[in-house]
């Protein structure tokens, strides 16, 4: 049927409700045709998104099929109302997925770049182990002393029965060596 002939001919609401009530499809199409620029418009100043303002209209204009709405006196202010529910649910439901997914990611475990930086890390602090204990014996009972139990120079020395210029020396020399193989694992390490 030409929905333009007919539409032309049944220019009023009523008379199209009533068309529709009887079984003539063709009506509600002409209803769609009228109210659906209008719904979209609505929906696109809410939603500022064409193609969810254009999804909107259509859910809308389909809830109102279903409804089979015959007795209206303001198709036009019913549809708006249709609309408006149906937009709140939009923005319910996108609300809700945003809340989930940002629970979801601040539940998730490490991420695999956290787990590789978190080996990365074990792994470098086991080199660094190694290279602390593979330093001869004095440089290393220096470099823990000074390190681990945060004593001072002078302190050292105290404790050890040496002079501070020799502590000095003592961390220079493990602070060059650990440097050293510090950086090799890490270009190791970027290579892989």
């Amino acid at each position: 049927m030409n929905y333009l002939n007919y539409y032309e001919t049944h220019t009023d609401d009523q008379s199209l409700l009533s068309l529709w009530e009887s079984g003539d499809e063709a009506a509600f199409a002409c209803l769609y045709r009228r109210y659906f620029p209008q719904l979209v418009t609505t929906a696109y100043q809410k939603t500022k998104d064409r193609y969810i303002a254009e999804e909107l209209a259509q859910e809308s204009l389909l809830a109102f099929y279903y409804k089979k709405e015959y007795r209206l006196d303001n198709v036009a202010a019913y549809l708006q109302v249709i609309l408006r529910h149906k937009t709140y649910d939009y923005f319910r439901k996108t609300l809700v997925r945003e809340q989930h997914t940002t629970l979801a990611a601040q539940q998730q475990p490490a991420t695999v770049e956290d787990t590789t930086q978190q080996l990365y890390r074990t792994d470098l602090l086991k080199a660094l182990q190694q290279k602390v204990q593979a330093l001869p014996d004095q440089c290393r009972t220096v470099f823990l002393l000074s390190r681990n139990k945060q004593m001072s120079n002078h302190e050292i020395a105290d404790a050890l029965g040496i002079s501070v210029n020799t502590v000095e020396q003592h961390m220079r020399k493990a602070l060059k060596r650990l440097r050293e193989g510090i950086v090799i694992l890490l270009l190791i390490s970027l290579h892989q």
